[in-house]
């Protein structure tokens, strides 16, 4: 048996899809797919943002995993194999969230976390016998995980040299604006630690690489957890890049621990500098008042850091762009993403635009976060998102790479001017940066 495991792409506005050479980051959905699959099957990976989707070839199952934001070029991948005869399984976040908008442009859906179904869809899909709905039955407890199979990758399509790995699922806070706790049932679970140190040994094995990046919504959602795992990181010798929240910070011993234990880099869902605007998302997490403090101590220990922002929030106004450069600067931040809030639907702050009427796009969660597509309290779309873009162009100027990095110097310029200087590039001409991860 032969299987095609597809990676689509994401488009443009204009319905084009996004193309590129190479990307920023590997992502795991793909090899660890192919790590699940029995091993009498033959695998390949295709990443529609890179290679020509191979529809020539004989493949007897096509699995395609998808995104909100990538689900309209998956159904057209879909329906390409489909009209040949070649059956077509879809799963991700998306088909999770609209199980039967997906069985619409496919032969079979995976709903939910793949692991206790997936060995059962290839055996009907090798007997000819496909089901048309696959529902996970519970959610795994993530013991006995298979090691992703990132020998199938090219890493050289690939501008960061870092591997995918993952410590947990679903995250213990209820953000209104987020998916991840519906789709993980508001669940929190971690992996064995021995587990996870041995497929980082057996990674650094296979691709002779020691930089990791934990995929984790949350890395130190369970701060005992994230203690321990620090610790067994330590005799490693990695660098390694995670997401987690700002009150992290509120735990130094914990931020001790990760720069011990190979911290590189820590991505933040800072969200907003407006104390309404998060109390409006429940991001009950996040205090503003004490941001600087609690980014003040990832400096100290020299913890590169970048931030994420939302805008279109309801206390958010036209001046709350410039305050937020304003902060940036103050606290010197060496990289920022900003975007327009894109709410899923199913989410809280789904339901509250809907119920009020705000959501003037049908297919609003498709897109990424710089288009608007729904009715800010206190400005227009298009005012949010020229804000958005000007927030891109101003903070990733020379003025403000040169304020932030190197006046005075302070030990982020090796790590952050690089992508800065990216940044600016892309910024001044109106090209997400993001699009190229």
């Amino acid at each position: 048996m032969r299987l095609l495991l597809v990676q689509p792409t994401t488009k443009y506005p204009d319905r084009r899809p996004l193309r590129s050479r190479t990307r920023w980051l590997a992502g795991i959905t793909l090899p660890y797919l192919a790590g699940l699959t029995p091993k009498n099957v033959m695998v390949d990976l295709v990443d529609d943002r890179m290679a020509a989707i191979p529809y020539d070839r004989p493949y007897d199952l096509v699995g395609i995993t998808c995104t909100c934001a990538t689900s309209p070029r998956a159904y057209e991948i879909a329906a390409e194999f489909r009209r040949r005869g070649v059956p077509v399984v879809m799963g991700g976040f998306h088909v999770s969230l609209h199980p039967e908008e997906a069985m619409e442009h496919s032969d079979a859906v995976v709903v939910g976390e793949a692991e206790s179904v997936w060995e059962e869809v290839i055996a009907d899909a090798r007997g000819g016998r496909l089901q048309r709905r696959y529902q996970a039955r519970d959610f795994h407890d993530l013991k006995g995980l298979p090691r992703p199979r990132l020998e199938l990758l090219d890493y050289r399509r690939y501008r960061v040299k870092i591997v995918p790995t993952q410590t947990s699922r679903g995250c213990p806070y209820n953000c209104a604006f987020c998916e991840v706790p519906i789709v993980y049932g508001h669940t929190y679970r971690r992996r064995p630690i021995g587990e996870v140190i041995a497929e980082i040994k057996a990674n650094v094995q296979v691709t002779g690489l020691k930089n990791i990046y934990f995929i984790d919504d949350n890395l130190t959602g369970h701060r005992d957890y994230a203690r321990e795992l620090f610790r067994a990181l330590m005799p490693l010798g990695i660098k390694w890049s995670c997401l987690w929240t700002i009150n992290t910070s509120r735990d130094e011993e914990l931020l001790d621990l990760a720069k011990k234990s190979g911290c590189h880099h820590v991505n933040i869902g800072i969200e907003n500098v407006c104390q309404d605007s998060i109390s409006s998302i429940h991001k009950l997490q996040n205090p503003v008042k004490e941001y600087e403090e609690l980014l003040g101590r990832l400096s100290a220990r020299g913890i590169f850091y970048s931030l994420n922002f939302m805008f279109g929030l309801d206390g958010d106004t036209l001046e709350l762009f410039e305050e937020t450069l304003r902060f940036l600067e103050r606290v010197k931040a060496p990289m920022a993403f900003f975007n327009v809030a894109t709410p899923r639907q199913g989410t809280p702050m789904w339901e509250q635009l809907q119920a009020e009427g705000r959501v003037h796009n049908p297919e609003a969660e498709r897109y990424l976060g710089m288009i608007c597509n729904f009715y800010p309290r206190h400005m227009t779309p298009e005012e949010c998102e020229n804000g958005v873009w000007r927030c891109f162009q101003k903070f990733y100027s020379f003025r403000s790479i040169f304020r932030r990095l190197l006046w005075p110097p302070n030990r982020y310029i090796f790590q952050g001017l690089p992508s800065n200087l990216f940044f600016h590039w892309s910024a001044q001409r109106h090209i997400d940066p993001v699009d190229f991860y």
